[in-house]
C-alpha cells in the first residue's frame, strides 16, 4: 500500500494550492456582502484547468480519478479558506454531472454534458424539500409523463448553485408509487417554462454560497431528458458518494487551513517574553489537531481509492469519511480560535469565518444521525432499521 501521492498527483495539488491563494484575500468580502462573483470565479477555474476532473475524456472531460478531485478540492479549499472557488469543480465534476452519465439516453448526454465539462453549464441537484429533508421516501414533487414530455410540479429547497447554475437534476415522484420506488430523476434547464428559481436565506457560514429554491409549476420538458424512471432511485443515490466526497474534501482543507492559522499565530504571538508556541499547552493542542486532521485524511483517501474504474466512491467509506470530517471540523476550529485568544473573535481574523463555515457543514450533504443510519444500515443489513412510525 503506497501512501505517497504520484508525480502528476503532486503536481496537481500544487496547481490547485496555487489557484486556491489567487481567492483568498477576497473571502472575507464575499463573507460580508454574503455574495461573490460565480461567473468570475467559474471563468478562472476553467482557465486554470479544473472543469470537468473526472468526467469521461469521450465528452471533453480528463478522465481524472476521484483521488485526482479530491486532492484538488481539498487544496483549493485549503488555500482558499473558503467554498467559493472549488464551486466550479462541483458543477462541473460532481455529483449533478456524474449523475447525467448514469442516464441510458446517449442523447442526453451528448446535448449536456460536453456543455458542462466546457463550463458552459453547471448541473445541480435538486433532491431537498420543504417539508422533507431526509425523509427522501416522501418526496412530494411528481413526474407525470405527458406523450413526448415530462411535466413537473413540486418544490425543491437548499439546492446548492440555485440561480447560477443552468441545469437541475430534479428528483420527483412518478406516477404516483409510494416510497423510493416511485422516484426517478430529470433534467431541467433553469430558464424552461415553469421553472422558478430564488436565492435561499443567508446562513451563519459559507456566505456568498449560491444555494436556494427551484419552484416547478407545470414545468415541461422533453421525454429525452429523463435520467432513469421510477426504480432506480438506489442506483441515483450512488452518484451522491462524490458529493459527500466532495464535503469530505471541504472539512480536510478547512481543517487545514484552520491549523495553518493557528500555527502562524502563535509563532508571531509573544507571551511572558516567548512565542506562544512554545509553551506546551499550545503545542499539545495543535499535536492533536494534526492527528485529527491525518487520521481525516486517510478516511478520505480511503473513500476516493473505492472509486474504480470510472466509479463512485463506495458508500460506507465515504459515509464514514463526510461524518468523521463533518463532526471533527468544528472542534478543531474552536481549539484554533482559542489558540488565537481575543483575536479569535476579531473580524479581522480568518479564524473566526473559517469556524462559522465549520459550523454550517456540519448538516451539508447529510445531516450526522442520517449519516449514522447510512452507516449502521450497511454494517448491519441484516436488521430492519424502522424510520417510520407504526398504525
Amino acid at each position: 500500500m503506497d501512501f505517497d501521492l504520484s508525480p502528476d498527483q503532486l503536481a496537481l495539488q500544487t496547481r490547485a494550492t496555487e489557484a486556491g491563494l489567487e481567492f483568498r484575500d477576497r473571502a472575507r468580502q464575499w463573507d460580508a456582502e454574503d455574495s461573490a462573483p460565480y461567473r468570475e470565479i467559474n471563468q478562472r477555474m476553467g482557465e486554470l484547468g479544473f472543469f470537468g476532473l473526472t468526467m469521461p475524456k469521450e465528452y471533453g472531460g480528463q478522465g481524472g480519478t476521484a483521488l485526482d478531485y479530491l486532492i484538488a478540492t481539498s487544496a483549493v479549499f485549503r488555500a482558499s479558506q473558503t467554498w467559493q472557488p472549488c464551486e466550479p469543480l462541483f458543477c462541473t465534476t460532481g455529483p449533478g454531472p456524474a449523475m447525467l452519465l448514469l442516464s441510458d439516453s446517449e442523447e442526453l448526454k451528448q446535448k449536456y454534458v460536453s456543455a458542462i465539462v466546457r463550463g458552459e453549464m453547471g448541473c445541480a441537484i435538486a433532491l431537498t424539500e420543504p417539508k422533507h429533508g431526509s425523509d427522501l421516501n416522501h418526496l412530494e414533487t411528481t413526474a407525470t409523463i405527458v406523450g413526448d414530455e415530462i411535466v413537473l410540479d413540486g418544490d425543491k429547497s437548499f439546492v446548492t448553485g440555485a440561480v447560477d447554475n443552468e441545469l437541475y437534476a430534479v428528483f420527483a415522484r412518478f406516477d404516483g408509487i409510494p416510497g423510493h420506488r416511485g422516484i426517478g430523476a430529470v433534467v431541467v434547464e433553469g430558464d424552461a417554462e415553469g421553472v422558478t428559481l430564488e436565492r435561499g436565506p443567508s446562513f451563519v457560514g459559507l456566505r456568498g454560497l449560491a444555494h436556494g429554491n427551484v419552484t416547478l409549476r407545470n414545468a415541461r420538458v422533453p421525454l429525452t431528458n429523463l435520467i432513469q424512471g421510477p426504480g432506480s432511485f438506489a442506483r441515483l443515490m450512488t452518484a451522491f458518494n462524490l458529493e459527500r466526497l466532495h464535503n469530505a474534501a471541504f472539512t480536510l482543507g478547512m481543517a487545514e487551513a484552520a491549523f495553518d492559522e493557528a500555527t502562524d499565530f502563535v509563532k508571531r504571538r509573544h507571551a511572558f517574553g516567548r512565542p506562544v508556541i512554545e509553551f506546551q499547552a499550545t503545542y499539545h493542542t495543535l499535536a492533536e489537531m494534526w492527528t485529527v486532521i491525518e487520521a481525516h485524511r486517510m478516511l478520505c483517501y480511503r473513500a476516493a481509492a473505492t472509486a474504480i474504474d470510472g466509479t463512485f466512491p463506495q458508500g460506507l467509506p465515504v459515509t464514514i469519511a463526510k461524518l468523521f470530517g463533518g463532526t471533527r471540523l468544528p472542534d478543531l476550529t474552536v481549539k484554533a480560535l482559542e489558540l488565537h485568544g481575543g483575536y479569535g473573535v476579531d473580524l479581522d481574523y480568518p479564524i473566526q469565518r473559517i469556524h462559522r463555515d465549520a459550523v454550517s457543514a456540519i448538516v451539508a450533504g447529510g445531516a450526522p444521525a442520517v449519516l449514522r443510519n447510512s452507516i449502521a444500515s450497511q454494517l448491519f443489513p441484516d436488521v430492519r432499521f424502522r424510520q417510520e412510525r407504526e398504525g
